[in-house]
């Protein structure tokens, strides 16, 4: 089966729309980005329509690649002390050489729609936030919306960043799935790969998976995006889907599902407050 991220994003958003007209007030999202990049600029572009559908204020302060970490900290500290700002994200990747995470660090954690400072992930950690990584949020929405049942599943996840791969192994581990990171270092991932009953990747390497990799009736959760060719595509060959359970392609897979759970965090930090 090869899933419909944007069916499956529009379902999520019609709910949110209808949750957000109850409230006293319209909220607003600001998010922060220092770069040019026109593939950033379409992702930006699509928070904002999503933003503008469900009822939300989508704000982009746009910064030059050029400034400092110093000047972008400050930047961030200001915006978190608006109490008109109702949740931030820090739009990835950031200009090179800054301490990404010291900057994740300045957005306070009941504001942090993306779940990755480390109060915020801490918060997740141990179960005390209704707010889910949005890559791994869409993950788990794919699995419960098919009935998949985690309990003893061997799971390989590729790579162990805090944007895929650690949340997502924080919340299949609390229904008792067996988790094998591979990264660079591991060696052969193909002996781990044909054991999977689910493969989880966010490493951003065009096509890395192939279909001889894999075994029959795998689940393969695609969160990687690259560019190869002027094209958006995913770390697993589409033709994996021919041998896939379950398939998320990319572009159409995760993304859509990755934005509207964006605003559904931005929805449970603030309505107990608005």
């Amino acid at each position: 089966m090869i899933i419909n991220g944007k069916q499956i994003a529009q379902e999520i958003k019609d709910a949110l729309k209808k949750e957000a007209a109850t409230l006293p007030r319209k909220l607003r999202l600001d998010i922060i980005y220092a770069g040019t990049d026109p593939v950033i600029e379409n992702f930006l572009g699509m928070k904002i329509r999503v933003g503008k559908e469900i009822g939300v204020d989508t704000i982009v302060h746009r910064l030059p690649e050029s400034i400092s970490q110093k000047e972008l900290i400050a930047h961030i500290k200001s915006i978190g002390s608006d109490s008109s700002a109702d949740g931030m994200l820090v739009q990835l990747p950031l200009p090179g050489g800054m301490d990404i995470q010291e900057i994740l660090n300045t957005v306070p954690p009941e504001k942090d729609v993306d779940v990755l400072s480390d109060s915020a992930l801490k918060l997740f950690s141990e179960n005390k936030t209704d707010n889910i990584s949005p890559v791994a949020g869409a993950f788990m929405e794919i699995l419960q919306r098919n009935n998949v049942s985690l309990k003893s599943k061997k799971i390989v996840i590729l790579g162990r960043g805090r944007l895929v791969g650690k949340p997502f192994a924080i919340c299949v581990e609390r229904e008792g799935a067996d988790v094998t990171y591979l990264n660079s270092t591991t060696g052969d991932p193909v002996p781990h790969l044909l054991k999977a009953d689910i493969i989880a990747t966010g490493m951003g390497k065009p096509h890395f998976i192939k279909p001889e990799m894999i075994r029959e009736g795998v689940i393969i959760l695609d969160g990687g995006t690259s560019e190869k060719n002027g094209k958006i595509v995913g770390d697993a060959d589409p033709a994996c889907a021919e041998k896939c359970q379950i398939f998320t392609p990319v572009p159409g897979g995760i993304g859509p599902i990755t934005v509207a759970l964006i605003f559904k965090n931005l929805l449970n930090a603030t309505k107990r407050r608005v």
